[in-house]
């Protein structure tokens, strides 16, 4: 499979273009009819700023990314660099303001589609529709935001509309725990259903785009999205080929980035087309591409694009084209010059995760998980609440920046509509499993960041160990042995606690670092 140098994908967002098109010919020299009218403007050929949300800097930021209408007249069949770039920045600019968060609990207008929306302005695109950019961010719903709109442009004689779509794949909230959704089987069920509501709003644009321009002549689709967007992108091209007949393969534009996968071969064919281009039919990677119009760019130390791991038989439509995993320095050189035009807050660029790494975190997600069946019966439902509580805001959080203290976060989890209905054994299991997932990254951010604490707290065989479980009764006992400070500041004394028989069912590792951590958290353990 043939891989990006990563050096000219950096190079290329940062070139100078030299000499400019002609400017294409007034679009109303083909349109003599009332009935049609033209929607948007050609633009010249430049390089276009557009902002986009950095969590890592906790602000919106922005990059020049190069725009020609000229993209649009050449196939959609064949890879292009120069329009991945442009879709990249439109995709980053869709993503939810983060000056918007202020707001985030809010139902309606809270600018959260400005970046996307002046990003549509100055490319000449208009007629724009926010599908999902007004629900408030603490609602999980299984939909993904899109921003479209349109252009009306002479190409090759003929009049011709570009609808552009753009996935939301950044700041969209609760919306998160509907990556975790995978549902009883048919393809994952967040992204499956997240790509059902789309493809019925881009029929709803069709129509809106042929009633503001009268004609729609020759339709060309621009289709992008970044994450969970991505995912969504990915599938719904598959059906826009099956089912919308007036938009052609060659006109159909799909550029995606971190798309994580949604099907096994036996899932849903009406969202596959090109299904997993990147293997012959014994399995083996393939030495070149078919063709194809979906192009899924990945980064190979990106867990998001292996949420639904290959091993479990699930791939995406299209080719996939992966970013290198070893980072070189004369690539991270670029990375950096980069990087310090667009402000904010440096990254280390030597710290991302490698493809090594991203195995570590897969490879105990088998183990713990075992089949996507076994995950959707034993830890879905948590998982999911876990993420809703994580990414819920008041209007004090959100506003004032209110940081609730840990019997707030607790009464708010428990609150969850899954988890109220839960023995808290099992939520204790999700959580150690979850833990356990996570180590392999943990482990190495350890080795960069300091530990930093106000408690050591060993657990473990050895009397040396704060916290160990007594072996002389059948019943499991938690002995403190040393005073130790809870996070709610209450003393516990040295002790022997006889915890709850059904905790018993846990192996002991897993029991004493759930019966510690409970104990430090609340002070206390449950009745």
């Amino acid at each position: 499979m043939k891989t990006i140098k990563r050096r000219a994908f950096c190079k290329a967002a940062a070139a100078a273009v030299a000499g400019v098109l002609s400017p294409h010919a007034a679009a109303e020299a083909l349109m003599p009819q009332a009935a049609q009218a033209v929607v948007g403007s050609a633009v010249p050929e430049d390089y276009y700023s557009f902002a986009f949300r950095s969590d890592h800097s906790e602000t919106d930021l922005s990059h020049d990314f190069y725009y020609t209408d000229a993209f649009f007249e050449n196939t959609a069949l064949q890879y292009s660099h120069k329009l991945a770039l442009a879709t990249l920045g439109l995709v980053a600019a869709s993503g939810n303001t983060y000056q918007s968060d202020a707001l985030y609990w809010v139902e309606g207008e809270a600018g959260r589609e400005d970046s996307i929306a002046d990003a549509y302005q100055k490319l000449g695109f208009a007629n724009a529709v926010y599908a999902g950019y007004q629900c408030s961010l603490n609602t999980p719903v299984d939909t993904a935001g899109c921003a479209f709109a349109q252009k009306t442009l002479v190409q090759d004689g003929q009049r011709t509309t570009i609808i552009a779509a753009m996935l939301r794949g950044v700041g969209y909230g609760a919306e998160w725990a509907s990556n975790l959704h995978v549902g009883e089987g048919g393809g994952h069920y967040g992204f499956v259903t997240a790509a059902e509501h789309f493809f019925e709003d881009l029929q709803d644009y069709l129509k809106k785009a042929e009633a503001a321009a009268g004609t729609l002549g020759t339709i060309k689709l621009w289709l992008g999205g970044y994450s969970r967007g991505a995912a969504v992108a990915n599938l719904t091209a598959a059906r826009i080929r099956q089912q919308l007949p007036q938009i052609a393969q060659k006109n159909t534009f799909v550029y995606t980035f971190a798309a994580p996968a949604a099907l096994t071969a036996a899932d849903r064919p009406d969202l596959q087309a090109d299904y997993d281009n990147d293997h012959t039919a014994d399995g083996g990677l393939k030495t070149d591409w078919d063709v194809s119009n979906i192009f899924n760019i990945i980064s190979s130390g990106d867990i998001v694009a292996r949420v639904m791991p290959e091993e479990w038989g699930y791939h995406r439509n299209g080719n996939d084209r992966f970013l290198p995993s070893t980072a070189y320095q004369n690539e991270l050189d670029d990375l950096s010059i980069i990087e310090s035009r667009m402000g904010g807050v440096p990254l280390r660029f030597d710290q991302l995760a490698t493809k090594e790494d991203v195995d570590s975190v897969i490879a105990a997600a088998l183990v713990f998980c075992k089949s996507a069946a076994n995950y959707h019966e034993k830890y879905e439902a948590a998982f999911m609440d876990m993420l809703q509580c994580a990414f819920t805001l008041s209007e004090k959080e959100a506003a004032e920046g209110v940081i609730l203290d840990d019997e707030a976060v607790m009464e708010r989890l428990r609150s969850m509509e899954n988890i109220r209905k839960m023995s808290w054994t099992k939520v204790l299991r999700c959580v150690m499993t979850a833990s356990a997932m996570s180590r392999p990254i943990l482990e190495q951010v350890g080795a960069i960041v300091p530990l930093r604490a106000q408690q050591v707290v060993g657990c473990g065989l050895s009397p040396r160990c704060s916290l160990t479980l007594s072996g002389l009764t059948p019943r499991p006992v938690l002995c403190v042995q040393r005073r130790l400070t809870a996070v709610n500041g209450a003393a516990i004394e040295p002790q022997d606690i006889p915890l709850p028989l059904r905790w018993g069912r846990l192996p002991p590792e897993a029991l004493l670092l759930a019966a510690g951590a409970w104990l430090l958290a609340e002070g206390r353990l449950p009745d």
